[in-house]
């Protein structure tokens, strides 16, 4: 069986097979308990014919790769397979696909100083976030890239590494990793990015919590032993299905340690989108 046969396997015998029945129905579909967690009232539903499920109680969602993901912890497409096939009992086939080589792009002569640039720093400043803050969390990076000098915000990571941001680029100077601020709390705030954790600063909302910046959400796995020592974790993530999923796995980990700050920014993608709606006569554009 290939991946195109297992993306055809129903949802709901995937869930039969895996010893959940429906608890009811509606028009859409079905209703379960959620098969990864534990809730007193199902809030799991199964679209049988668009072959989706949604989880009303984390907001996460998806088809039967991201469910057999949430159960099994797996982020790899290939994994998720094995973990479907695996629970249905059926051998997986995987066709050899030679993958041509693409030279990645390489930095080169890479300087990092003191965080100066007028246009870094006004950058920053559309984004709500003042000089004083920016110069103490960040570092300006120039570097070259297919022969062509550039410049950016710099946020170091865990293993000297650098989130990269500027006008026009989003990216990062390898390794990637998560970046850990500790301050000897016991109590910890996550973020998705390091703009979130500059957002947070600048709304008093850190108070001398520790900070894991996740520098993306596939470092989430990167972030769980760090957390482990914590008694409080309280999560500033996006308000979208990746930040939803993360939070529900961090929540499926540490339980009722973690707290889910994302309604103090309801209406808004992520908490530097709700600092920038404090400050609505500022021009979100940098002039070079």
């Amino acid at each position: 069986m290939n991946i195109d046969d297992i993306r055809k396997i129903s949802l709901v015998e995937f869930l039969n097979q895996l010893g959940y029945q429906p608890t009811g129905r509606d028009s859409k579909g079905l209703w379960f308990y959620a098969p990864y967690r534990s809730e007193r009232k199902p809030s799991f539903h199964v679209n049988p014919n668009r072959q989706v499920w949604f989880d009303f109680g984390t907001g996460a969602g998806g088809d039967i790769f991201s469910l057999a993901g949430e159960m099994s912890g797996e982020t790899d497409f290939l994994r998720q397979a094995d973990y479907i096939a695996e629970k249905m009992r059926l051998p997986v086939a995987k066709p050899y696909k030679p993958t041509p080589f693409v030279e990645e792009p390489t930095f080169e002569n890479v300087e990092v100083s003191r965080l100066e640039s007028h246009v870094l720093l006004r950058y920053l400043a559309d984004r709500g976030i003042p000089k004083e803050i920016a110069q103490r969390y960040c570092v300006q990076v120039d570097y070259e890239l297919h022969g062509k000098r550039y410049y950016a915000v710099g946020f170091r990571n865990n293993a000297n590494g650098y989130e990269l941001r500027n006008p026009f680029f989003k990216g990062s100077y390898p390794p990637k990793h998560i970046t850990i601020i500790a301050n000897g709390n016991a109590r910890c705030n996550v973020f998705e990015g390091f703009i979130d954790f500059l957002s947070a600063e600048c709304l008093g909302y850190n108070d001398g919590f520790d900070t894991v910046v996740l520098n993306s959400v596939s470092n989430l796995q990167k972030a769980i032993p760090a957390l482990g020592d914590y008694t409080v974790i309280q999560c500033y993530l996006d308000n979208d299905t990746a930040g939803r999923a993360a939070l529900a796995r961090l929540q499926r980990e540490f339980g009722n340690k973690v707290t889910d700050k994302s309604a103090l920014y309801p209406n808004h993608k992520d908490l530097n989108d709700y600092l920038m709606s404090l400050y609505p006569k500022k021009s979100n554009k940098v002039k070079l």
